[in-house]
């Protein structure tokens, strides 16, 4: 051997020998007992979530704190004429003392089945697609494994091949093929928190772009089958980043607005499981000088585990002067936040003063020179077709009106909020919401005026005094949208919405969904004819009726009419007449619960009946209403505290005192005492001290229609607490001598920053960290609405809490109405009992 081999060889076997030595550094990947691959910072996930629609399910991966990728999974494409490819993962096998995870899945309809197999070398994942057999290529187009990238991790960041390198950009590129025909992909290599590799042996690699349609979709790392070939396996090789004695650093969970002198102050700090606790935390008070000054200082206390994390609270009760202040643990600081005894009465006005007013439909809404849309959706509504299953879940069966399949209904172009992100009119959505605002008026009355409402113009102007209250004029129009089609037909529809996908997905002004003119199938397309036109773009009204949405609404517009007394005294009398022949219908016909989208399905017990008899009770203590509530004792004896406590429960309690009758009084004690003791184990389970569930606890209307997919519930629990709080409210006012008032006070401070994965406000533009963007109608511009409420920090099964700064995220980062109204009661709330 040459000397210049020999030093080639030296060289080779030092270079083998580093390597070799750097990889024994690392800790090592396992497979641990909650059936995922883990090591410090990092996680891969097999299929504990499986919501892949909306990128958190199938195979991810997080690194470093940041889920990178996700949705792995097999893909099928397949070609025109041939039925859609619907994977599904049968089960899973966990072998870990080969450290390896089988899934067996299959494609419904095909006869085809599919194994991934994950496993690892303590230093990288290996994944396998193996198919049952062969493709029938005269059937598919493409198919393979695949994998998504996060695209807020990777913007501005670099990817290479052997061959080819480029930087993500923010916006699509222009092509969707990155790199293709690559036995490596590198990315984000000049960033140790975030890089990652990715190899194939056998098939070639290619990194795609996927938002030439629309923003919303990842970055994806595919290995295709090859188009005709005989291949039944593919292979991936997934080289993470794993840091030694890498350590999460520290969340200071605060309240971003603040406090009230005289409230509880707790800091509440998530810190990395291998971490100590032996720092203290620091309050520190911004003099006018402009020096920041120690005011108080104590050590955390320990209170355990919560899902991944470990956590300590720090209580500061005893700070109450008034001014600036920040929270200060290991050098890392949150705040500025405030001690003020008016802290609560300006965090509820941008949801009423804005949010509310930006998502009301039929109306333009403007702001100075600037228009946040324009009158939308002025042709609404066709009646949908009998038989018709909408992609949303709203479901026509046969018709209970007189109109045709697609034939306009006139009546229905005035009131409702959009709902969400999307712009559909959910009657159950408006009835939730429109009770929270309508008890808001009744108990706490606010007197705002900021928003002009010009009905002949349809025409909303914000900042624009116009005389009458904002909360009520709110009220009212959520009021005009539920009797729009009980003027109708007697009865209220669920819901009106687009009739197609890209209608439904559109981003940007909603003025430009239809074409504002109501369709006339006997005009050509794109011809017009006076208000007419020829083009089919008008939403379609699904109108069955529920039994459950007659009496939630029947509850809403008999409280409506309470607080519209004497400010709209028509419209009073007519949602209280509205509201009793609801409930007269259905004490006379059979009950009927078809299944639509944001109604109540049949829970088993009468929670509606109950709730509606309540509140009809309330409005006019007629004695037929007591009688009724008499007459369903049995069925509420037999309910259980859940039921009670997240059902008809603080309807009952505001309903004792019109009840003198003893045993009905004993067994709403009884319950309420029950259900103290469950929301006392809820609120016990984590550091935070609110009745958070890892299960589904409230009433699918009442978290906005959301569902499971599959086994997962995907959403942020916000909305859900804030309705808690809500009906938390009664109880405590109704029955001090059981419930206090922290509940309350903890979930304003939960959605106001002081919670899991971030210590970021839920509440759009209000405290001194609120990411400016949403999933808002404006979501494409990564901007949002001020005052809008998300429902925040989502659960990644089986521990990790998440929110992530990315607008396209429906289930941590959507808007909705019903949110938005119960965040103006609690934060009321919270100011009446601080104030008193």
């Amino acid at each position: 051997m040459t000397n210049g081999k020999k030093s080639a060889f030296f060289l080779f076997l030092s270079l083998l020998l580093f390597v070799s030595c750097r990889r024994s550094e690392q800790p090592a990947i396992i497979l641990n007992e909650q059936e995922y691959f883990s090591a410090p910072g990092f996680s891969f996930l097999t299929f504990q979530n499986n919501y892949q629609v909306g990128f958190q399910g199938g195979l991810q991966m997080i690194q470093n704190d940041e889920r990178i990728l996700d949705t792995g999974d097999f893909f099928l494409l397949p070609k025109a004429g041939n039925s859609t490819a619907k994977l599904k993962i049968l089960r899973r096998v966990v072998d870990r003392q080969h450290s390896t995870v089988t899934l067996y899945g299959q494609v419904e309809g095909w006869g085809l089945g599919y194994q991934l197999v994950c496993r690892t070398d303590g230093q990288r994942i290996f994944v396998s697609l193996r198919l049952d057999q062969p493709l029938d290529w005269t059937r598919v187009q493409q198919a393979g494994f695949r994998i998504y990238l996060y695209p807020g991790a990777y913007f501005s960041k670099s990817y290479q091949s052997e061959t080819t390198a480029g930087i993500f950009q923010r916006q699509f590129p222009g092509k969707a093929e990155l790199l293709t025909s690559a036995k490596a992909v590198k990315v984000a290599q000049e960033d140790r928190l975030l890089a990652v590799s990715f190899f194939s042996q056998n098939s070639p690699l290619s990194l795609l772009d996927n938002r030439q349609q629309e923003p919303d979709p990842w970055f994806s790392v595919v290995v295709p089958l090859r188009p005709g070939s005989n291949e039944s396996e593919v292979s991936l090789e997934i080289i993470p980043t794993i840091q030694r004695g890498w350590r999460r650093p520290p969340v200071i969970g605060i309240s971003q607005v603040g406090y009230h002198p005289n409230q509880p102050k707790r800091i509440v700090l998530e810190l990395d499981p291998q971490d100590s606790i032996q720092e203290p935390v620091r309050i520190l008070r911004l003099d006018f000088s402009g020096e920041r000054k120690p005011l108080w200082s104590a050590n955390p206390k320990n209170v355990g585990r919560f899902l991944r994390y470990q956590y300590a609270v720090a209580d500061f009760s005893e700070v109450h002067q008034p001014g600036l202040y920040w929270a200060e643990f290991r050098g890392r600081t949150a705040g500025p936040f405030r001690i003020d005894a008016a802290i609560f009465q300006e965090p509820w006005r941008p949801t009423l003063e804005y949010f509310l007013p930006v998502q009301m439909c039929h109306v333009a809404v403007k702001e100075g020179n600037r228009t946040w849309h324009g009158p939308c959706h002025l042709d609404d509504a066709l009646q949908a077709p009998a038989g018709k299953q909408h992609f949303d879940g709203y479901q026509q069966g046969e018709r209970e009106t007189p109109f045709a399949d697609n034939q306009h209904i006139n009546g229905l172009s005035w009131g409702g909020w959009h709902d969400a992100g999307d712009h559909d009119l959910p009657a159950g959505s408006i009835a939730m919401t429109g009770l929270a605002l309508v008890l808001a008026q009744e108990e706490f009355r606010p007197d705002v005026d900021e928003t002009s409402i010009r009905r002949a113009a349809r025409e909303v102007l914000l900042h624009v005094p116009d005389g009458r209250s904002d909360l009520l004029q709110q009220i009212e129009f959520g009021a005009e949208s539920l009797l729009a089609s009980f003027r109708i037909a007697g009865h209220i529809f669920p819901g009106i919405i687009e009739t197609t996908g890209l209608a439904y997905g559109h981003m940007g002004d909603p003025i430009n969904i239809t074409d504002n003119q109501v369709y006339d199938p006997k005009l050509k397309p794109g011809e017009v004819a006076g208000e007419r036109s020829g083009k089919f773009d008008d939403r379609w009204v699904f109108t069955n009726r529920n039994t459950g949405l007659q009496y939630q609404v029947s509850q809403t517009l008999a409280a409506s009419s309470r607080v519209l007394r004497g400010f709209n005294d028509a419209l009073a009398e007519e949602c209280l007449k509205a509201a009793q022949r609801l409930w007269d219908y259905e004490q006379t016909h059979s009950p009927i619960y078809s299944p639509n989208s944001y109604v109540p399905g049949d829970s088993g017990f009468r929670s509606e009946e109950l709730s509606a008899a309540g509140e009809l009770l309330i409005t006019t203590g007629k004695e037929s209403y007591r009688q009724r509530l008499l007459g369903l004792l049995p069925t509420l004896r037999s309910t259980t505290p859940e039921q009670f406590g997240l059902g008809p429960g603080w309807v009952l309690v505001r309903a004792l005192p019109q009840m003198k009758d003893p045993e009905f009084q004993g067994t709403v004690h009884q319950l309420a005492e029950g259900w103290k003791k469950v929301e006392d184990t809820m609120a016990a389970s984590n550091p935070y001290g609110v009745p958070y569930s890892r299960e589904v606890t409230t009433p699918s209307w009442a978290i906005e229609g959301r569902t499971e997919v599959g086994s997962d519930f995907v959403w942020g629990r916000g909305w859900e607490l804030q309705q808690k709080a809500f009906q938390h409210y009664y109880f405590q006012k109704h029955m001090p001598e059981l419930f206090s008032r922290d509940l309350l006070f903890n979930v304003v401070n939960f959605v106001l920053g002081c919670h899991p994965a971030t210590n970021e406000s839920f509440v759009s533009g209000v405290g001194t960290y609120s990411a400016p963007m949403a999933y808002g109608y404006n979501r494409a511009d990564w901007s949002g609405i001020p005052g809008g409420i998300f429902s925040g920090s989502s659960l990644i099964k089986p521990d990790f809490m998440e929110l992530k700064e990315f607008p396209f995220l429906w289930y941590q980062r959507e808007y909705v109405i019903g949110g938005a109204a119960t965040y103006i009661f609690d934060v009321l709330a919270a100011d009446r009992w601080l104030s008193q």
